[in-house]
């Protein structure tokens, strides 16, 4: 079993969830859902012990088993958006325009994505993990 009681968690001025309170009891299963950068992941770190909640308590009962499947790819590192969108380079290299190319069809396709003009030039890390998952 396990036992969330009051936990609050904030990044700066950003607050992702207040006094969350959950009890999940022995061979429940269920999934979380909700909107890119709402917390979810943030709430699975907090689980695992990855992440420490501001406030309030995360409790196991001894011998609990718990499975997490990350969203996350791979570990961002100070790389831009652009550059992990443009890491596979799907664009054939023997091609002419491939360097001019790539780059303009990759913000491209990051637009229709979701993402904001500028975006791209930001690091990868100040998105969400649902938001790099895009950028793969």
């Amino acid at each position: 079993m396990l036992t969330i009681a009051d936990v609050s968690k904030s990044y700066g001025p950003r607050e992702l969830f207040s006094q969350v309170s959950l009890t999940i009891d022995r061979y429940d299963r269920l999934g979380l859902v909700g909107a890119n950068g709402a917390g979810k992941s943030t709430l699975f770190n907090l689980i695992l012990g990855k992440e420490q909640p501001d406030e309030g308590l995360i409790e196991w009962e001894r011998g609990s088993d718990f499975g997490f499947l990350p969203q996350e790819s791979a570990p961002v590192g100070e790389e831009t958006i652009i550059q992990i969108a443009t890491s596979g380079k799907s664009l054939n290299p023997e091609d002419e325009d491939y360097d001019y190319a790539l780059e303009p069809k990759a913000k491209k396709i990051l637009a229709g994505l979701g993402f904001r003009e500028g975006d791209a030039d930001k690091q990868a890390k100040t998105f969400s993990g649902g938001w790099v998952m895009r950028a793969h």
